[in-house]
């Protein structure tokens, strides 16, 4: 028997399994190559809400997380994960930019993370015409390169089973559960938006939203830094930029849609003065919660299932902090923050 059955290797599944290797338990997960939200996710970490200038959520703890875990991803799996750099918020008017200097010299919370002055134009070809703000401890995690070199190296560990998962093949026994021929202490729903058809797990207020991005190349652009308007683009390597992102709450697909990338094109068009050639274009749906906070926890009935879903938009800065939460909730029956815990739903 082994000790976890972890159903999807999005980012949570990801964070989950690395942590429970480390601790020298044994897991499976089962998990088909999917256009999940993870996987077109552009791994964009910032410590600040860039529409309203106010701090993330426990965002020093989970920057400082990330950091050192993508780092360890790194040496496992040799590959460059982790791209740290500024982030530019493009100002709109007056107004954003002494509401900018007023919080980043008053809050404490702000003070860390907003430099309080007012720069230029970091590249002669972004428009900004009230200047930008400059956002420290930020960056990029390579997520599509992290979920691609770490699904070969399960293979290689065997600890990949490539299927759908199969809610009718999985027996919950005394003392364990056993799906198709393994049998495992626990099992642990990773399963994004697919949380929507868990029998287990269906009455958590998920919603689903649509998200699409793109990438660009912009030969010799050499932008060095993320700069965000109403979109943001992200350099990545030899002139290729990363896009995004929409929001759409009405239409909940993974298809890439002419509405969407036109939002993207335009949004970008307004501050950027360069020519650019569209490579790809992605579309996925977030899973998001009504109170903006993941979903962690144990089945109120059934004892050996457990959840770790709800990451949002901010998937990169949450899974490795609450992966790590998890594991001692379920293995030294540490007690859950409330805010993420979903007990906080049961009533």
């Amino acid at each position: 028997m082994i000790d976890y059955l972890i159903v999807g290797q999005g980012l949570a599944g990801t964070c989950l399994a690395n942590k429970l290797e480390k601790e020298n338990k044994s897991f499976k997960i089962i998990d088909i190559v999917s256009n999940s939200a993870s996987f077109v996710s552009s791994g964009m970490f910032n410590p600040v809400v860039l529409k309203r200038f106010t701090p993330v959520w426990n965002a020093q703890k989970e920057i400082d997380v990330l950091l050192k875990e993508f780092k360890n991803f790194e040496s496992l799996l040799n590959v460059k994960l982790v791209y740290e750099s500024d982030l530019y918020r493009i100002f709109a008017n007056e107004d954003e930019v002494k509401t900018w200097i007023k919080k980043s010299s008053k809050n404490e919370n702000l003070i860390p993370f907003l430099d309080p002055n007012v720069h230029q134009s970091v590249n002669p070809y972004i428009k900004a015409d009230y200047g930008m703000g400059r956002v420290k401890h930020s960056g990029k995690i390579f997520v599509r390169e992290l979920l691609r070199e770490y699904r070969k190296y399960l293979i290689t560990k065997h600890n990949l089973i490539d299927d759908v998962f199969d809610f009718n093949a999985l027996n919950i026994l005394e003392n364990s559960i056993e799906y198709k021929g393994v049998e495992a202490a626990k099992v642990v729903f990773c399963d994004g938006y697919a949380l929507k058809a868990n029998p287990y797990f269906s009455y958590l207020p998920m919603e689903g939203v649509k998200g699409e991005t793109m990438v660009i190349h912009a030969n010799g652009l050499d932008l060095k830094d993320i700069v965000k308007s109403k979109v943001f683009v992200m350099p990545m390597e030899n002139d290729y930029y990363y896009v995004g992102a929409t929001y759409y709450y009405r239409e909940v697909d993974d298809i890439v849609s002419e509405e969407g990338q036109n939002e993207l094109i335009n949004g970008l068009n307004k501050f950027l003065n360069y020519d650019y050639r569209i490579v790809k274009k992605f579309a996925g749906i977030r899973p998001t919660v009504i109170d903006r906070r993941p979903l962690l926890g144990r089945h109120p009935k059934l004892k050996k299932i457990f959840i770790f879903n709800g990451l949002g938009s901010r998937g990169v800065m949450l899974a490795p902090t609450m992966a790590g939460e998890l594991y001692e909730y379920m293995e030294n029956i540490s007690e859950l923050q409330a805010e993420v815990d979903i007990n906080r739903f049961n009533k």
